[in-house]
């Protein structure tokens, strides 16, 4: 599964309403690592899929437009080394 790490760099401590579960206030330079994809989470309804979060994703937009965020997908890594003897 994907990570979404979003970073406030802003310059400010602020609140992304659209930080899931409810937003979150993040300071300056703070990030907050969010299991799965960020933009398909808010495009199909949150977790539960029960209601639209078009003005979460609206928002989002207007963060990275902004350039108050930086949003970094990460991998995670399913790799493990053995040595067998």
């Amino acid at each position: 599964m994907a990570l979404t790490r979003v970073t406030n760099v802003s310059g400010a401590s602020k609140f992304f309403g659209f930080l899931p579960p409810h937003g979150l206030t993040l300071a300056s330079d703070a990030y907050v690592t969010i299991d799965g994809d960020l933009r398909t989470i808010l495009g199909s309804g949150g977790r539960s899929g029960r209601y639209n979060r078009s003005r979460e994703l609206a928002a989002l937009d207007e963060a990275c437009d902004a350039g108050d965020i930086c949003i970094t997908e990460i991998a995670e890594s399913c790799c493990s080394s053995s040595s067998a003897s």
